[in-house]
Order: C-alpha cells, then sequence, then structure tokens
C-alpha cells in the first residue's frame, strides 16, 4: 500500500503517478492535495500523509511525498520519529537508502523530476530490501 501526498507544485506529478498505480494493480491511499492551489502547503499535506500513515500503515506499506523540490516535504517527514524518509534524486540513492536506513518514506522534487524518472525511483524503492544487521543496530541509537 502507498500513502502518497503532494502540494501544488507536485499536483501534476502526483496525479501521473496515482495513474500509474491504477495501472500496475498497486494500492493506495490518496492524502492530498485533491485540486491544484498554488496557496495550499507542503506542510499540511505532509503532516497529514504523515498522520494517516501511522494510523493505518501496516508492514511494508511505503509513503511518497512530493513538493517541488522535494526537500519541504523531507523535513516534514523526517520529523516523525517513525518515519525515515529519503530526498529521491538517484537509483542508487535510493538503494542505498532502503538496504541501510531502511527508509519508508520517498520524497521527490517535482519540479526537477519527470514521471519516467520518479516510475524508476519507486520501483527501487519497493524492490530493495532492508540489509538489516549492523543497519538495523545504527536504526535503533537514532
Amino acid at each position: 500500500m502507498f500513502y502518497i501526498a503532494s502540494d501544488h507544485a507536485g499536483f501534476k506529478l502526483k496525479q501521473s503517478l496515482i495513474k500509474w498505480f491504477k495501472r500496475c494493480g498497486f494500492q493506495y491511499i490518496d492524502c492530498g492535495a485533491n485540486s491544484f492551489d498554488s496557496l495550499d502547503s507542503y506542510v499540511d499535506y505532509g503532516k497529514l500523509a504523515v498522520d494517516k500513515f501511522e494510523k493505518l500503515s501496516k508492514f511494508g506499506d511505503k509513503l511518497v511525498l512530493i513538493c517541488g523540490s522535494g526537500v519541504g516535504m523531507s523535513i516534514v517527514a523526517n520529523r516523525n520519529k517513525n518515519i525515515r524518509a529519503v530526498l529521491a534524486q538517484s537509483k542508487s540513492q535510493v538503494v542505498m537508502a532502503r538496504k541501510h536506513n531502511d527508509v519508508n518514506c520517498l520524497c521527490l522534487g517535482a519540479r526537477n523530476t519527470g514521471l519516467y524518472k520518479a516510475k524508476l525511483l519507486i520501483k527501487t524503492f519497493i524492490s530493495t530490501q532492508f540489509l538489516g544487521g549492523k543497519y538495523l543496530e545504527r536504526l535503533k541509537n537514532i
């Protein structure tokens, strides 16, 4: 299950990803924005998605947050003790974040991430497994 949210800057990319989720048969919960509003705030939608994720998610569920740069959403997400978010800019970065940090939240910058790249990053996000071992010990110290 994916929990997905965006502000106005990420709205178009989010809508395209939702269409792709449907075609692929991925289950998802759309946490907003529900329409384009240039005055909305990534903070509001980021918090809403994180709250829903915390209350409803089961083991293996993932969170995808999108704003203009991805930075704002990653800040909002990482303020929560149960979220480990990565601002994804490359496939190798997502691989390492999953393997070593067991990230459960992928943040995307819509202004620098097209649909093709976003799909690639999400596929990598869901197909890469956490290594555990010494990396689990490190996570416990956070």
